[in-house]
């Protein structure tokens, strides 16, 4: 590299140079790791040179950083940065010359400022210019290649400057030549129609409104982090397969706009990926859709990672089944559909048993009815009679409080210690929606404001590990979400208890970080679930198991998790 520095210093000045750039300054998510060197070519001439320098050299240009996000181990080359000096726009009767650095919120307002209608789709798109036309961005129903009259390239060894039209750069949806050619914009023409000005910035007013109250804006992203796929939606599908508002760290699938994955304050590129990764499992495994990323993923993994993927564990998903589900879901509480529905489908995926956990009575708004527990005893009693060919269990998905001596929840549950009973088994987790669980300060650290955390994590799992202590409790679930926990004490005492720890298939808890502590613990064991709340997720496991698989925890600690072929 340094032989490449060298060169760079005769084209470029010092200032324009840096190295081991850290690229989540770069980066419109905010997070991922640093580049060995970034250079900022000042005008289409030292970008020729340059480029010409780094053929053969691992590079990417790289425009505002909005569609990017760099893996925290880091990326070993040269980032090119289109950067201010690349920005400006002219006009020339009916069409705007934009440098490739522009931002597309700065064309927006000289557009309409000029009386220009045609640009009004792309006046939110974040990003410049030039990775609009190399994205063919789009939005509202509008694309780039629609008013792209030319754009100005150079060729990606730097031995040609040229100009290409839309249909010679074979713009289709978020793909162009350019992509197979490493050419790079630097300069764009937009053709556009007269227009009133009045009603260009209303338009553009409307679209904003529109944007700011179905988008994320107010926390870094890429935008719409996948693309769409023939036939469907993206964020719908990600919604659907029961992902949002799913996280890892920092990193969240937005509870406003499914499409989108955001940065709450300190997520890593790990956290994204894998956030990005579970999301992918799940839709393929509940809907068969593959999504493919809209943003474009670079650079290595952390150093260790990959020991961590490897581990003791063997194999992909497809070579492991499941063979029982303990967390499921019926009309009882808020899932989808009634007990038979989830044993009708647990039979067809082969398990060998099923239980039916609703949520805790203590919840206000979808727990089970106390005065309907003996009727849900009745529909299992029932199920284990017509479908001698599965073993049906009759569970309860305790939600756990802080204990309070001399009341109903001495034992911090919202299941008195005399109701337990009722029930084959206990399972528990932290929800929302429960009286004395401190969920308004949960809540509220959820959403960003995480003055106090350190309290509140000593708080919560301490609420936690008094209920492992005071109650017989088999499996505990999803610890970790939905506020700060100190997973390796809850799995000490999960150990000591024999309670197994759940990796869950739709909270996304244990994380794959979250695995890697837990697992430290001997003696501990573990139990995936689909936590399915509509028929069709029973049995669902692989987006689980993948993050034991990435964690590399040894199967063999997953209690219900066999070989395909065992």
């Amino acid at each position: 590299m340094e032989a490449i520095l060298e060169k760079l210093r005769e084209i470029l000045k010092p200032e324009q140079i840096i190295e081991n750039a850290d690229m989540s300054r770069h980066t419109s998510f905010k997070a991922g790791g640093c580049a060995d060197v970034l250079v900022c070519p000042s005008d289409a001439e030292q970008l020729q040179k340059v480029l010409a320098v780094l053929s053969g050299v691992p590079h990417m240009v790289l425009g505002n950083g909005s569609n990017v996000l760099v893996r925290d181990g880091g990326y070993r080359g040269v980032i090119v940065k289109i950067g201010d000096d690349f920005s400006y726009i002219n006009r020339e009767e009916n069409r705007l010359i934009c440098g490739a650095g522009t931002l597309m919120s700065a064309v927006a307002r000289r557009a309409a400022s000029e009386g220009l209608t045609g640009f009004e789709f792309a006046s939110g798109i974040p990003g410049s210019i030039g990775g609009a036309v190399f994205m063919n961005a789009g939005a509202y129903g509008g694309e780039t290649k629609d008013i792209l009259e030319e754009a100005h390239v150079i060729s990606a060894d730097g031995s040609r400057q040229s100009t290409m039209t839309a249909e010679e750069l074979q713009m289709g949806y978020r793909h162009t030549a350019l992509h197979e050619t490493g050419d790079v914009v630097t300069e764009v023409v937009l053709k556009l129609e007269e227009g009133d000005e009045e009603e260009i910035r209303n338009e553009m007013a409307e679209l904003a409104k529109k944007r700011n109250s179905k988008q994320p804006v107010q926390y870094p992203s890429a935008g719409s982090f996948f693309k769409r796929p023939e036939g469907y939606f993206a964020g719908k599908l990600v919604q659907d397969a029961g992902c949002k508002g799913l996280s890892v760290g920092d990193a969240e699938v937005s509870t406003l706009h499914s499409g989108f994955i955001i940065n709450k304050g300190n997520a890593t590129a790990t956290d994204i990926t894998q956030l990005k990764e579970l999301v992918q499992a799940r839709v393929m495994e509940q809907f068969g859709v593959m999504l493919e990323p809209e943003v474009r993923i670079i650079g290595e993994e952390p150093e260790g990672a990959a020991d961590a993927v490897s581990g003791e564990a063997v194999g992909t998903v497809d070579d492991y089944v499941m063979t029982y589900d303990l967390h499921t879901h019926t009309t009882y509480s808020h899932g989808k559909g009634s007990v038979e529905d989830n044993v009708k489908v647990a039979i067809d995926k082969g398990l060998e048993y099923i239980a039916i956990s609703d949520h805790g009575p203590g919840h206000l708004f979808y727990g089970i009815k106390r005065s309907e527990i003996p009727n849900f005893k009745k529909d299992i009693e029932r199920m284990t009679e017509k479908y001698p060919q599965i073993s049906v269990r009759a569970s309860v998905e305790a939600n756990i409080l802080h204990a309070q001596p001399g009341t109903d929840h001495a034992n911090g549950l919202d299941i008195r210690p005399d109701e337990i009973d009722e029930f084959d088994f206990i399972i528990a987790g932290f929800h929302f929606g429960c009286l004395n669980c401190s969920s308004v300060k949960n809540w509220m650290w959820t959403h960003g404001f995480k003055a106090g955390e350190e309290s509140l994590r000593k708080s919560n799992t301490k609420m936690v590990t008094d209920a492992l202590r005071l109650n017989d409790i088999a499996i505990l679930t999803h610890p970790g979400d939905k506020g700060p926990f100190d997973i390796p004490e809850i799995a000490k005492v999960c150990a000591e208890t024999g309670t197994l720890i759940e990796i869950n298939g739709r909270h996304g808890h244990l994380t794959t970080e979250e695995i890697k502590e837990a697992m430290k613990v001997e003696g501990l064991e573990f139990v995936i679930s689909s936590d399915a709340h509509t028929p069709d997720a029973v049995g669902s496991f692989k987006a689980a198991l993948q993050r034991a698989l990435d964690a590399g925890l040894d199967i063999s600690r997953i209690v219900n998790i066999k070989g395909a072929e065992g």
